[in-house]
């Protein structure tokens, strides 16, 4: 009988389950601080794919993509990288296509996938994880910033300039989607103009410490004479989809879940436009090319555009971070949103939770944290890439086998606590990925730890 109801229900029409109109956003419709974080966004607050896809545009300009580009390349080599790069865009590609197909057609975000996966509790650790994670990005992004600005303020105390700089965010962070939208429109054109000059700086030399003629051959720089395998080839891949690829499949879908149904393709082409080629190729590529023009002295891109354009290097330093950091708040403060609807059941306004993230990125800053952030981001690959797998397998390959209907309950009164089968495959693949990294099973193992817990997650579901 039960297997029955299954059956007819998956073949019952989506719109008993959810909202599938398609139309304009009406601007009196709701207040632009509804983020509908815990709930389905309806048909009549969907944006347009652009505008969904310019918002999301703002990470693409966070110095933290090419300085990790640029430290990478340290550890690997660039060919290492560069190739790590290529197969990273293949991943991400996948994903972002998958997921923002999915988030767009129902209205639903990382946060509300997951209880379907890992049930209405289970799916608490993956959405604290989120949080916390971007919490981090946040601090490290105002970190570019606080760095840059005592080279112009040294008499200031360093936890002042944070405190100062955090101070500015905050009111940036208070609205939605609108309010990020016009944001990143503003900031766009000064982000191009402040990049072109950093380059035609460097090719006209305007500073003696770093140039483009130190950087005839950046694609080929190894300051560290790493020797080139297809060990460091797999452990430069799996470190930068660690700290990027694969949060940035799920967390798009946060801006994507508010894109009008009928231009989910359209959505979806354009996620892997910016999440692959862009951000997962050409904005890590950047940072090696800086890099290599410092004579692989200066991984960090802030540092040199101060380097190039002085007082204009500070400002496009704070642009860029503007950009990045309005959605980590805002993405940020979403998981933080939700964890707090899953465990109390009451709704809370998105907006009340940034002064305690805000305060978790302060402390961090100023305390030695962000010194380990390369060993925080191998272990959060190991979870990120669990969370993709068991998803994912979940999605193709468990409810086509049992005709299980496709859309995503995330409702309290029809999930379970934990779904164990989605949390259990979760558990069991980051326990053996972060085992892996330690060298519990040697070196092979240890480089390809992501990869490993990547194909465990996406298999165990439909085994258990």
């Amino acid at each position: 009988m039960a297997n029955r109801d299954v059956k007819d229900l998956a073949n019952h029409s989506e719109s008993l389950f959810y909202d599938t109109r398609d139309m304009e956003r009406r601007l009196h419709s709701t207040s632009d601080k509804d983020d509908y974080g815990t709930r389905r966004v309806p048909g009549d607050w969907r944006f347009g794919a652009w505008s969904s896809a310019w918002s999301w545009m703002g990470l693409s300009t966070a110095i933290a993509y090419p300085l990790t580009g640029a430290l990478l390349t340290l550890a690997f080599g660039a060919v290492s990288v560069i190739i790590g790069f290529l197969i990273s865009m293949v991943l991400v590609g996948f994903g972002v296509y998958y997921t923002s197909m999915k988030s767009a057609n129902e209205g639903i975000g990382k946060d509300l996938m997951s209880r379907s996966s890992y049930g209405y509790l289970g799916s608490v650790l993956n959405t604290l994880f989120v949080g916390i994670y971007l919490a981090i990005l946040f601090s490290l992004e105002t970190s570019v910033i606080a760095g840059s600005l005592a080279e112009f303020l040294p008499f200031l105390p360093y936890w002042l300039l944070v405190l100062l700089i955090i101070a500015v965010f905050v009111p940036l962070g208070i609205y939605g989607m609108v309010w990020i939208a016009k944001l990143q429109t503003v900031t766009f054109f000064l982000y191009v103009v402040g990049i072109g000059l950093v380059f035609i700086g460097l090719f006209s030399g305007w500073s003696e410490l770093t140039s483009a003629a130190f950087a005839s051959e950046w694609w080929k720089l190894n300051p560290n004479h790493v020797p080139t395998s297809w060990l460091t080839i797999i452990g430069a891949t799996g470190a930068w989809m660690g700290a990027f690829g694969f949060m940035n499949i799920f967390a798009s879908t946060d801006i994507t879940r508010m894109t009008r149904r009928s231009e989910r393709k359209k959505i979806a082409v354009l996620q892997i436009i910016i999440n692959s080629l862009i951000n997962s190729f050409l904005i890590g590529a950047m940072g090696i090319f800086f890099l290599a023009s410092s004579k692989g002295v200066n991984p960090d891109p802030g540092v040199t555009f101060v380097w190039v354009l002085g007082p204009l290097g500070l400002l496009l330093v704070f642009v860029t971070q503007l950009r990045g950091n309005v959605m980590n708040m805002y993405l940020g403060t979403l998981a933080f949103d939700n964890v707090l609807a899953q465990l109390t059941k009451k709704s809370f306004l998105r907006s009340w939770l940034l002064i305690p993230f805000v305060s978790i990125g302060f402390i961090m800053v100023v305390s030695p944290f962000l010194q380990y952030f390369s060993t925080i981001a191998t272990f959060a690959g190991v979870i990120f890439a669990s969370w993709v797998g068991s998803t994912f397998g979940e999605g193709m390959l468990v409810r086509p086998l049992y005709n299980i209907p496709k859309w995503s309950e995330f409702r309290r009164a029809y999930l379970p606590n934990i779904n164990w089968i989605g949390f259990t495959s979760l558990i069991v693949s980051i326990i053996v990925g972060m085992l892996a990294i330690l060298g519990v099973w040697g070196d092979v193992l240890k480089a390809s730890s992501v990869f490993v817990s990547l194909l465990l997650a996406f298999f165990l579901p439909v085994i258990l």
